[in-house]
């Protein structure tokens, strides 16, 4: 039996993303389904604005994601992320809450006052309940279109939702472990999870992060290509 405080190291590793390697996923297109996930915000708000710009980040980001190799994908997520979390937020703490948005919208800038009073714990996140990938837009966009303290808003709703379903998997990993004495099931919705990711959070993975993933259960990778398999036969 798998010591149910402890889940194995490989799984647990798996699971966090750490800036480092640089892996060669191909560039795909990013699939937001801005409607469907502005439709799941809880307070049923109008989000009109709040669609046209992230339609407008995920045509940003496709452009981006096919100029840009992989590692050069990779040290423009560090950049984000280190702008984001590391010290010279707090030192630059006045300047980020005096950004507004260069529009009269009052939509617009109302949201980012909400999101600056979220950095300081003074209001909830605006952008709480929106889908992993469509923050995942907002953290990554550069231009300008959302205010660092947006994207700081984005980021902790993001990294919240993380790391919940991380705490899921490692469960997973060992009730399936325990229950079968393997977690192929759990290792491929692991690397599907990957799979899924855009290619500038694929970048921060190291390069052999499948091979790892799959070197002690072959099943799991003949599972995902019988997905593939499928997906194929289905679309044709």
């Amino acid at each position: 039996m798998i010591d149910t405080h402890s889940p194995p190291t490989a799984v647990v590793s798996s699971l966090h993303k750490p800036v480092s390697g640089t892996p060669s996923p191909a560039t795909k297109n990013i699939s937001t389904q801005v409607s469907d996930a502005v439709n799941r915000r809880p307070d049923g708000a109008t989000l009109s604005n709040l669609a046209r710009q992230l339609n407008d980040s995920a045509a940003r980001a496709n452009s981006r994601d096919a100029l840009l190799n992989s590692k050069e994908l990779g040290t423009l997520a560090r950049s984000v992320i280190d702008k984001l979390t590391d010290s010279s937020y707090p030192t630059n703490k006045a300047i980020h809450d005096a950004e507004v948005p260069d529009t009269q919208d009052p939509e617009l800038l109302e949201r980012a006052r909400q999101a600056t009073r979220f950095t300081n714990g003074q209001a909830n996140n605006p952008f709480a309940g929106l889908s992993q990938d469509t923050l995942r837009l907002i953290i990554y966009d550069e231009s300008g279109d959302f205010t660092l303290n947006e994207r700081k808003a984005a980021y902790r709703e993001n990294y919240q939702q993380q790391e919940i379903w991380n705490r899921e998997m490692c469960q997973r990993y060992v009730d399936e472990y325990n229950e079968t004495g393997k977690s192929t099931q759990t290792l491929f919705m692991i690397l599907a999870h990957y799979n899924d990711l855009p290619p500038i959070e694929q970048a921060q993975y190291p390069a052999d992060y499948v091979a790892n993933l799959t070197s002690g259960d072959s099943s799991v990778m003949d599972m995902l290509n019988d997905q593939k398999g499928q997906s194929l036969s289905t679309s044709t």
